[in-house]
């Protein structure tokens, strides 16, 4: 028993967390430029540059400022950048208290440090909020779940990311290794 519930945490812990970038409606061309870049993934040092010219726009409401630090945010955790990225989601918070993809994004960054119990706490506020990409925030809680071994409550996360993204295969793939290392004898899943 003890080996296969390792397994599991190993084989959870290779697995990154998910970003969702923050759609700016009515800001700058760069602020939406912005947005294009975190949600590409690519270029992000163009991006980041992009991100830092929206920024300095006096123009943007409250609203779109903060989803643009989050969506620098998201370009300078990919890169590795996790302090300032950090930095990034605290301002957008500070900003807009009610942005729920500010809580989720940092909490996704707190996986990645391992840092489990304060990530949990960032996405449940994320998700109380309202995220853009509720089906990231979701998998993700379901990860940082899976670490605290709290295996029920990331499978029904898991299951909840499938009814928002039928096609979620990271959240599929999670669930078989949930049902392949976990004995019915300790803790029963429904079949899926």
């Amino acid at each position: 028993m003890k080996i296969a519930l390792s397994g599991l945490i190993l084989a959870a812990a290779a697995i990154t967390s998910a970003h969702a970038g923050i759609t700016v409606t009515m800001g700058s061309v760069p602020a939406r430029d912005c947005f294009a870049y975190a949600q590409s993934g690519t270029d992000l040092q163009n991006g980041v540059s992009i991100c830092g010219e929206a920024l300095r726009d006096d123009s943007l409401s409250k609203h779109d400022r903060a989803g643009t630090y989050v969506n620098r945010g998201i370009m300078l955790d990919t890169q590795g950048q996790t302090d300032q990225a950090a930095e990034d989601y605290k301002a957008a918070i500070a900003l807009d208290p009610a942005l729920g993809d500010s809580y989720v994004n940092l909490g996704a960054l707190l996986i990645k440090q391992h840092r489990y119990q304060e990530a949990l706490d960032q996405l449940n506020k994320g998700l109380e909020l309202g995220p853009s990409f509720p089906h990231v925030a979701y998998y993700d809680r379901a990860q940082t779940e899976e670490q605290l071994g709290h295996f029920l409550a990331a499978y029904y996360d898991y299951k909840k990311v499938l009814d928002l993204e039928p096609g979620y295969s990271r959240a599929t793939e999670r669930l078989k290794d949930l049902h392949a290392a976990l004995p019915r004898a300790q803790l029963v899943l429904p079949i899926t």
